[in-house]
């Protein structure tokens, strides 16, 4: 049995031998010096640091003073030496738990940063620590890995980046000029385009999801300066340019493509962001805030290294500027919120990191957001696939608005209906008609086709829409949801999900 303090205590009935045994463990673990339990720490998996601290109260002492700290991996600089902080007017002190966590965590996030090949290293993360408390936080896959020790794509598994999974990293819109900075100038990063699928909402969009309700206003997609710069990039119909090699220092700043992606930087809000915003992600029609703040620039004076042909496995995720009340500026932590699962909540800042409910994420074990799983668990018991599997726009959002009518009934308290409930309240309209010219005969007139009338109508767009959003946000719930489950991740009362119920993600306008 184990008490608060995390020793272990022996219940009543035990024999003196197992109490022996327990009070002989606790003297030798009391004989290990503090830097060695450290080292340990740094070829640990931060679970097994978790475990081991329950083990006895030992570890819930102050780290000692010591000037033997652990030798990073790799003949890196050594760590900090551990100090024993003063409690006296100061900061509580530092409990040898908690050093031999952080180191663990330090070591495993840097492994992970590595494997992902995106420019980002542990070092540059500190850095992020340098900017204003609240800026930004590196949080998901990232870390969920990091936690436990593991690295998704090893042992012969491989994903459709070759192993490689994606980095997150959440910030708040004011913060994010001096975030897209610290990418460029600290890490090894570059701005490859606006990210068509994850949080947007694009009405024309096969990947759409509904992310109305959210306090994300935009996802920006960034890869490694170094990788673009060596790739092979296959433009068009196969015409292909040839790499670049990195030069003798290994600079890739010091290339004549990151001279000529400098340039487009400094023409991408004009020539390609604006625009998509407009055309593909219909942010305007959708109600979305277009705020210069949320203009994709560096700090004054800097750099946006900026290539449309780029690739990269960095999703930088802007919050809004307030809260849809308007009352309440929106920080990465509120950004975290939009999790499905709570162990991708697991966050650092470049100081700090914050372990989303530690028992079950060092287990391996997550909950699911309850008002998420309630939805996912009502739609997939209601839902039935169609006749034709191909069907989009009207036909679509016709068959997807019952299955949600049925939902509601189930679920009547969710954040997510907004959107339906704004495009119930527009009108029904005809679709209009339109002139065809013949060389024997005066005009004629000619209804639209359904796809030509809910393009050219933003009205026809957000109604059409909304349920075929929501059918796609209960898609990709359940796509993340299995995903993770194949990781091993458990996900404690998960809703049940038949294997042959053949959800897909529906279209607005047929391609």
């Amino acid at each position: 049995m184990e008490a608060e303090d995390g020793a272990f205590v022996v219940p009543s009935g035990v024999g003196e031998s197992t109490a022996g045994a327990a009070a002989a463990m606790t003297v030798l673990l009391g004989t290990v010096p503090d830097c060695a339990w450290e080292n340990v720490a740094s070829f640990a998996a931060p679970s097994d640091c978790y475990n081991i601290a329950l083990a006895s109260k030992r570890f819930f002492r102050p780290v000692s003073i010591s000037s033997d700290a652990p030798e990073r991996r790799g003949g890196q600089k050594p760590r900090r030496k551990s100090k024993r902080l003063k409690s006296a007017g100061g900061a509580p002190p530092l409990l040898l738990a908690t050093r031999m966590l952080r180191v663990s965590l330090e070591h495993n996030l840097e492994r992970v940063l590595e494997h992902s090949r995106s420019g980002i290293t542990l070092e540059s993360l500190k850095k992020l620590g340098e900017l204003p408390e609240g800026s930004a936080v590196i949080a998901g896959s990232t870390m969920v890995q990091a936690c436990l020790g593991v690295l998704w794509g090893e042992g012969g598994e491989k994903t459709y980046r070759d192993g490689k999974s994606d980095v997150d990293i959440f910030c708040s819109a004011k913060a994010a000029p001096a975030v897209r900075s610290w990418l460029v100038e600290k890490s090894d990063c570059m701005f490859v385009g606006l990210r068509d699928s994850g949080y947007e909402c694009g009405a024309t969009s096969d990947k759409m999801l509904y992310a109305v309700d959210t306090n994300i206003h935009h996802v920006e997609h960034w890869g490694s300066i170094s990788e673009n710069v060596v790739r092979k990039d296959y433009y068009g119909y196969g015409k292909k340019a040839e790499p670049e090699s990195l030069p003798p220092d290994g600079n890739a700043k010091n290339t004549a493509y990151y001279k000529k992606v400098i340039g487009y930087g400094k023409q991408c809000q004009r020539t390609y962001i604006d625009w998509k915003v407009e055309n593909v992600f219909h942010s305007s029609d959708l109600g979305i805030d277009q705020n210069k703040a949320y203009d994709v620039k560096p700090k004054s004076g800097g750099d946006l290294p900026f290539d449309f042909h780029g690739d990269g496995n960095i999703d930088l995720v802007v919050g809004r500027l307030k809260d849809k009340s308007g009352d309440k500026k929106i920080a990465p932590s509120d950004l975290l919120s939009d999790f499905d699962l709570e162990i991708c909540k697991c966050s650092f800042d470049g100081k700090k990191f914050h372990i989303a409910d530690p028992h079950n994420t060092f287990s391996g074990k997550t909950q699911m957001e309850p008002k998420r799983r309630a939805v996912v668990s009502s739609y997939a018991n209601h839902f039935s696939p169609p006749e034709d599997r191909c069907i989009h726009g009207v036909e679509a959002s016709a068959h997807t608005g019952a299955v949600i009518d049925k939902v509601r009934v189930d679920v009547r308290d969710t954040p997510f209906y907004g959107q339906l409930d704004l495009a119930a309240l527009l009108p029904d309209r005809d679709r209009p008609e339109k002139d065809k010219s013949t060389s024997n005969s005066r005009p004629f007139r000619l209804t639209l086709s359904q796809d030509e009338y809910i393009y050219h109508d933003p009205i026809a767009r957000v109604k059409f829409s909304s349920s075929i959003q929501f059918h796609n946000f209960v898609v990709k719930l359940i796509d993340r949801l299995e995903k993770y489950q194949s990781r091993g991740i458990e996900v404690l009362d998960a809703p049940a999900i038949a294997h042959d119920m053949n959800l897909r993600r529906y279209d607005l306008i047929g391609l």
